[in-house]
């Protein structure tokens, strides 16, 4: 069974080089930007192993991970394993987390041999290193849709059914669950006949904390977060809100460069945003792609 691994740093690059290095080696990673968003995170989700960075602004690695700890002792759940990232000048934090259950430390910036190879020996995946792909994992995914089996032309008729009902033929297609999952399969043997590539990026918002004198309530602040992804996302994307505090997007023929790129301005929105500092934001990203590009060859041609 795929491992999920869970990412706190307040450095998006740290982000997406853990996100690159693992999805990579077909891991399963949920990213977010803050010690709260971690915490929020961990109330229903309990991944494999924590990526925490002892220095996040606001609440540091230590003292989330303390209130982590608690988390799970009021639960009665079995600790998490947790990696601690801090920086080449950081000589305190290995004697602050001695008592916290902190199964190793990783010195940033992190490179692809360095993680794998701590990673491995934490939660036991076996041959797992920057040259061996773990190629006997199968990355999860989010959420399943691929639980009805229908005819490629069912499919596809769905998905053409939807480009003409869309609103702004220059916007992401914005479709309801249902259509989501018509179209996922269709993408899905798309990608599988022609070995193109590409990737889903699920967004979960923690709950907003009672707080008076905001003019925006949970609802509008999505409705913000809509508009920023209207902004950034090209056409050819479909987006889906699958719950009140999650927004599922499927991105067709992108590579690492250009997703690290949406990520960059997608956050960039988010932090610009006047009510950020009052929801925090977490991302799962999964790359699915083919062996070779054959796409590309008949391009070519």
């Amino acid at each position: 069974m795929t491992k999920w691994i869970a990412v706190a740093d307040d450095d998006i690059t740290t982000l997406k080089v853990a996100g690159r290095i693992l999805n990579n080696n077909n891991l399963r990673i949920s990213a977010m930007n803050s010690g709260m968003a971690l915490l929020s995170f961990l109330k229903e989700n309990k991944p494999d192993l924590i990526l925490i960075d002892a220095d996040m602004i606001g609440m540091n690695g230590v003292d989330t991970l303390k209130l982590m700890r608690e988390q799970e002792k009021k639960k009665g759940t079995k600790a998490t394993p947790v990696i601690m990232l801090k920086s080449q000048d950081d000589t305190e934090s290995e004697g602050l987390t001695s008592e916290l259950n902190v199964a190793a430390y990783i010195q940033k910036p992190i490179t692809p041999d360095a993680l794998l190879e701590v990673i491995g020996k934490v939660i036991n995946i076996s041959g797992c290193t920057a040259e061996n792909k773990c190629e006997d994992q199968k990355a999860d995914q989010p959420i399943d849709h691929t639980g009805v089996e229908v005819d490629d032309a069912d499919d596809l008729e769905h998905f053409n059914r939807k480009l003409r009902e869309k609103e702004d033929p220059n916007t992401a297609l914005w479709v309801d669950s249902k259509a989501f999952s018509y179209i996922y399969r269709f993408f899905a043997r798309y990608i599988a006949s022609y070995k193109a590539h590409a990737c889903k990026v699920l967004f979960t918002f923690s709950e907003l904390k009672e707080i008076d004198g905001l003019e925006k309530d949970f609802s509008g602040m999505m409705e913000d977060f809509g508009d920023i992804l209207k902004n950034i996302l090209r056409k050819s994307d479909v987006v889906v809100k699958s719950k009140s505090n999650q927004f599922l997007i499927l991105l067709p023929e992108v590579d690492e460069e250009h997703l690290d790129n949406v990520l960059d301005r997608i956050e960039q929105g988010w932090n610009e945003y006047r009510y950020s500092d009052y929801v925090a934001i977490i991302y799962e990203r999964e790359m699915v792609s083919g062996e070779e590009s054959g796409l590309d060859e008949r391009k070519a041609n």
